[in-house]
């Protein structure tokens, strides 16, 4: 069953500060470092997602990115530069 319900945005509240990490990533990133910005957020947010804030989730991730090829050792890289 579909749901066609259309939700009112009139009374949306913004909370935290998300949308500042979203400032520091680049337009322009070839579609092999998007590859590995998208495989790392998945990974982090999959480790990590419930118990860290997701700002450095995604600047971990646009780090990682910037300067890896794969996803191999992201996870101690977090722990070691970004777990708070």
């Amino acid at each position: 069953m579909s749901n066609n319900v259309t939700y009112d945005q009139t009374n949306t509240i913004k909370t935290g500060d998300a949308e500042k990490a979203f400032d520091v990533l680049e337009n322009d990133i070839s579609e092999k470092q998007f590859k590995v910005r998208q495989n790392s957020l998945r990974l982090l947010m999959a480790k990590f997602g419930q118990s860290n804030p997701a700002q450095s989730i995604y600047e971990c991730a646009h780090d990682w990115s910037s300067k890896q090829v794969t996803t191999n050792g992201l996870v101690n890289y977090f722990k070691t530069y970004y777990n708070k």
